[in-house]
C-alpha cells in the first residue's frame, strides 16, 4: 500500500509535466534524514559496541522489515568514510518499475536521506549539526536500472566519485514558476488522483481486514490447539481447542499473558523455540510441558512458524497433548520388558525340562520290557521332545540376538566355544553313536564374538547329527586363517556325511521357517538364528559341498568370525 501511494505521488509530479526538481530533492532528502534520526535514536545502547559494518547491516535490516526495500551493503571503507548500498525494490522507485513508467532522473531522495543518516550513526558522525557525510543515488530502478545504487561519502569527495553530483537541470526559480503554472491547469486531475488514492487505501484496508478475519476463523475452526502470540511472547489469540486443553473458559483469561508462563520450562523453553525459528524458519514436534490453569501439567509436542499479521510479526504455535501417548509408550516398554522376562523364563525352563526328559526317555527306550508298539510310541515322543528343545532354544536365542549390538561384541576364545557346542550336541543326542573329530591347537584362537557364539556350533552340529542316517554320525571340525576385503578371519569348517544340500537350497536354508525335509523334526528357524548371531559381530556363514561338485557326499558349513586384534586381546586380559 505504501508503495502504491509513493507511486501515486510521483505520478502526480508527472501529471504536472515536471521532473523532480532540486528543491524537492533536498526537501525529501532532509525528511529522510530526520525520519531516520528519530526512528533509530533508541538503538544507541544496542549498537555502541558493534563494528560499523554490523551497525549498517542491522539498521538496513530494520528498514527492510518496515517495507522500505531490500537493502545490501556492497562496500564499506571506514578510513575514507565511503559506503555503497543497493536495493532492487525501494519504496520510492518500485511503483515506476511495476508500471514500466521510466523517469529521466532517480527518484529515491527520501531513501538517500535515510542512508546518509545510517552512515553518520555507523561512522559516529555528530548528529546535532550538519555533517560532511552525504548520500546520492547514482542508478535508479525508475530509470530502468536493475537496482537502485547509492554512494555515501564526504561532500568534498562526492563530485570526484559522481561527476554529476549537485547539478540540477534547472534553477529553483524556473522550477517554481513552471510548477505554479501547471498547478492552475491540472487542479482537476489532482482531485481525481486523490480520489483514486483514497479508494486504493480503502480497498487495501478492507482486504487486510477480510484476510485477518478469515485467518481468525480458520484458527477457531481448527481441531488442533493453536495459540498466536507476538514476537515477544505475549498471547493474543487462542482457539477453543487450546482453551479447552489448558483449562481456560474464555480468551480474556489468557490474552495478554506471556507464553513463558504457559510453557513448563518457562523462559528457557521460549528461548529454545525462538532460536529454532530463527535458525530453521519452523519448529516441528518440540517436546515440552504446558501448565494448565489449575497448575497441572500437559505433555505436549509443539510446532511453530512465523505469521505476518497486522500490525506486524507474530508466532503461530500448534500443540498436541501427548500425555496419553507417553503413558501408553511407557506401558508398552513395561509390557515388552515383562514379555522378554517371561520368554527367557519359559525358554530356560522348557530347555531344562526337555533335556531331562530326553535323558530318561532315551534310557527307557533301551528297556527290554518294551514291545515294538511301545518302542515306536516312545521314539515319537523322543522326536517331539527334540523338536520342543530346538524350538525353545531358537526362540530364546532369537530374542537375545535382536538386542546385541556390534559394540557389545567382546573377545572370546574360539576353540572353547566349539568345544561347548560339541558337548551340548552330544548331550542332546546321547542315544546316537557320534564321532566329532576336532583337534584343538595349543595356541588360543581369539575372535570378536558374543555370548551366543557357542549356540552357532551347537545348532550346526545338531543339524549334522539329525540329518545323518548312518549308524555312526562322523563330523570333522577344523579351523584355518582367512583374509577377506582386508579383514582377518578365523574360518571354521564343519563337514558331515549326511544327504547333503542341493545347490538351489544352499542360500534358502538360512531363511526363516524354511525346511528341506519336513519328515525330520525341526522348526526351520535354527539356521536363521545362527545367521543373525554370526552377522552381529561382522561374520559370515554359508553352506558348501563336502565333496566338490557332489552335494550327495555331505555338507560343509563354513563360518567366518573376525579375529580379535592383539590390542583387543590385551585389553580383555586386563579386565
Amino acid at each position: 500500500m505504501i508503495m502504491d501511494i509513493a507511486g501515486g505521488l510521483y505520478a502526480l509530479k508527472k501529471t504536472l509535466r515536471s521532473d523532480i526538481g532540486f528543491i524537492e530533492k533536498e526537501f525529501m532528502f532532509r525528511a529522510g534524514m530526520e525520519g531516520a534520526r528519530e526512528y533509530l535514536s533508541g538503538l544507541e545502547e544496542v549498537l555502541k559496541d558493534k563494528d560499523p559494518r554490523e551497525v549498517v547491516e542491522m539498521m538496513l535490516e530494520q528498514y527492510s522489515l518496515r517495507g522500505y526495500g531490500d537493502f545490501r551493503l556492497r562496500r564499506l571503507d571506514v578510513r575514507r568514510r565511503i559506503l555503497e548500498i543497493s536495493s532492487s525494490n525501494t519504496v520510492e522507485a518500485w511503483a515506476f518499475q511495476a508500471n514500466k513508467d521510466l523517469q529521466r532522473e532517480g527518484v529515491c531522495s527520501y531513501v538517500s536521506g535515510v542512508i546518509a543518516m545510517i552512515a553518520r550513526i555507523a561512522l559516529k558522525e555528530p548528529l546535532d549539526h550538519d555533517s560532511a557525510l552525504s548520500a546520492i543515488e547514482t542508478e535508479c530502478v525508475a530509470q530502468g536500472s536493475r537496482e537502485c545504487k547509492f554512494i555515501v561519502a564526504p561532500l568534498s569527495d562526492l563530485p570526484k566519485l559522481v561527476p554529476s553530483y549537485g547539478l540540477p537541470k534547472e534553477s529553483a526559480s524556473e522550477h517554481v514558476l513552471r510548477l505554479n503554472e501547471e498547478i492552475l491547469l491540472k487542479n482537476l486531475e489532482l482531485q481525481n488522483l486523490n480520489l483514486s488514492l483514497e479508494r486504493q487505501v480503502r480497498k487495501k484496508t478492507e482486504d487486510v481486514r477480510r484476510s485477518e478475519d478469515n485467518y481468525r476463523l480458520l484458527v477457531d475452526l481448527s481441531p488442533d490447539p493453536i495459540i498466536i502470540c507476538t514476537a515477544e511472547g505475549s498471547v493474543t489469540l487462542a482457539n477453543e481447542a487450546a482453551l479447552r486443553t489448558l483449562g481456560y473458559e474464555t480468551l480474556k483469561e489468557v490474552a495478554g499473558t506471556s507464553i513463558k508462563s504457559i510453557m513448563g520450562s518457562g523462559s528457557l523453553g521460549w528461548e529454545k523455540l525462538t532460536w529454532q525459528l530463527e535458525k530453521e524458519g519452523t519448529v516441528k514436534n518440540l517436546e515440552t510441558e504446558l501448565l494448565k490453569k489449575d497448575g497441572s501439567k500437559v505433555s505436549a509436542e509443539i510446532s511453530a512458524r512465523p505469521a505476518i499479521l497486522p500490525p506486524g510479526r507474530y508466532v503461530e504455535i500448534i500443540f498436541r497433548d501427548v500425555s496419553e501417548k507417553r503413558e501408553m509408550k511407557a506401558k508398552v516398554v513395561e509390557a515388552e520388558s515383562e514379555a522378554e522376562f517371561l520368554n527367557d523364563l519359559l525358554s530356560h525352563d522348557i530347555t531344562n525340562f526337555t533335556v531331562s526328559a530326553l535323558y530318561f526317555l532315551n534310557h527307557l527306550r533301551k528297556s527290554a520290557n518294551l514291545v515294538e508298539e511301545e518302542r515306536q510310541a516312545l521314539m515319537t515322543a523322543i522326536k517331539d521332545m527334540h523338536g520342543a528343545f530346538e524350538l525353545a532354544s531358537s526362540v530364546r536365542d532369537l530374542n537375545r540376538i535382536k538386542t546385541i549390538q556390534d559394540e557389545e561384541c567382546e573377545v572370546k576364545e574360539l576353540q572353547t566355544l566349539i568345544s561347548e557346542g560339541i558337548d551340548e550336541a552330544k548331550r542332546m543326542y546321547s542315544e546316537r553313536r557320534i564321532r566329532i573329530n576336532f583337534e584343538r591347537s595349543p595356541e588360543p584362537r581369539f575372535i570378536r564374538g558374543n555370548t551366543l557364539c557357542s549356540r552357532v556350533f551347537t545348532n550346526i552340529l545338531t543339524n549334522a547329527i539329525k540329518f545323518d542316517k548312518n549308524p555312526e554320525a562322523v563330523i570333522e571340525v577344523s579351523i584355518e586363517s582367512e583374509a577377506k576385503n582386508g579383514i582377518a578371519f578365523w574360518r571354521i569348517n564343519v563337514s558331515d556325511r549326511g544327504p547333503g544340500i542341493p545347490d538351489s537350497d544352499k542360500e534358502r536354508i538360512f531363511e526363516r521357517f524354511y525346511r528341506i525335509d519336513s519328515l525330520i523334526p525341526g522348526t526351520g528357524i535354527g539356521l536363521y538364528v545362527v545367521k543373525f548371531i554370526v552377522r552381529a559381530c561382522g561374520g559370515e556363514i554359508r553352506a558348501e559341498n563336502r565333496a566338490q561338485g557332489d552335494p550327495s557326499k555331505g555338507t560343509r558349513m563354513v563360518v567366518l568370525l573376525q579375529k580379535a586384534s592383539e590390542r583387543q586381546v590385551a585389553a580383555a586380559s586386563r579386565r
